[in-house]
């Protein structure tokens, strides 16, 4: 077996084994080669204070059980000793599906993090138009919510500073990861009167989306709330059809109560929302 890393000349042999998506976002990928065949992948984000986050982890059907999982996560060990990285991040939906990623990560190392949260899936056509979809007169409400792809750093860290404010029972986990890594036009930052006071948060996957946080804070009404799940209905609907899956991290315990009401009782758990940790 072959480990190596994915550049621009030998690409084309490892794309079919990860989403296009996940090529554009990578900022290192490793391959495994066996009897001359692409047979593994592994990808990482990029790199931000010394933290990389694995986003990716696939290998072959008639590959697996093979040890080729564990060596790319060697692999990636030795880059990250080499390189001075402090640790390497995990997140996924733990249940029955991902119970061999979570094993593996286990074996290499990867402490698992005590918090848990339920991750539900719905699909887009199930999402209760009295959230997502109901209209408003005007688009004066639209000067408030500014998409993702519009918001400045310092504003994205004024925001999460505020977050960092809040009584811990009143956050949970607010924690907010680097801004790359969500929607750009599909996430919004509520500001009122040049403040941030609200959020919400897509991650783009394969086929489908995840809603992976959301928050509004005492400066906002109600109204607010319902301007930020409109303005993300709309860039959605035009991306969706009925049938994608929407996956929704009840990440705080409001939009835990939020979610059988957004999805007209439809939603589904799917596991709980984990994050691994290796430390070099």
């Amino acid at each position: 077996m072959e480990i190596t890393i994915v550049r621009e000349e030998n690409q084309t042999y490892f794309e079919p084994l990860m989403p296009q998506e996940i090529w554009e976002k990578a900022h290192l990928i490793l391959g495994a080669i066996e009897e001359g065949a692409a047979c593994g992948i592994l990808a990482v984000g990029e790199e931000t204070e010394h933290i990389l986050n694995l986003q990716y982890l696939f290998v072959a059907e008639g590959y697996r059980r093979k040890g080729i999982a564990t060596a790319l996560l060697e692999g990636l060990h030795e880059i990250g000793k080499y390189s001075g990285i402090d640790l390497t991040v995990c997140q996924y939906a733990l249940n029955e599906e991902q119970k061999d990623l979570d094993l593996c990560l286990a074996r290499n190392l990867f402490e698992l993090d005590e918090v848990r949260t339920p991750v539900y899936r719905t699909a887009f056509g199930d999402l209760s138009p009295r959230y997502f979809g109901k209209k408003t007169d005007g688009d004066d409400w639209k000067k408030n919510v500014v998409p993702l792809s519009e918001v400045t750093a310092r504003m994205w860290n004024r925001f999460a500073e505020k977050l960092e404010k809040l009584p811990e029972d009143e956050t949970a986990l607010t924690e907010l990861e680097v801004k790359y890594m969500y929607d750009q036009e599909a996430s919004f930052l509520l500001v009122k009167k040049g403040e941030p006071v609200g959020c919400i948060l897509f991650e783009h996957l394969e086929n489908d989306f995840l809603l992976s946080f959301f928050c509004v804070l005492k400066d906002a009404s109600p109204l607010d709330m319902m301007h930020l799940f409109q303005a993300s209905y709309q860039n959605l609907q035009t991306r969706c059809s009925d049938s994608s899956w929407l996956y929704i991290n009840a990440l705080t315990e409001t939009t835990e109560k939020m979610v059988k009401n957004m999805t007209d009782q439809k939603a589904v758990l799917r596991g709980q929302a984990v994050t691994r940790y290796y430390y070099y």
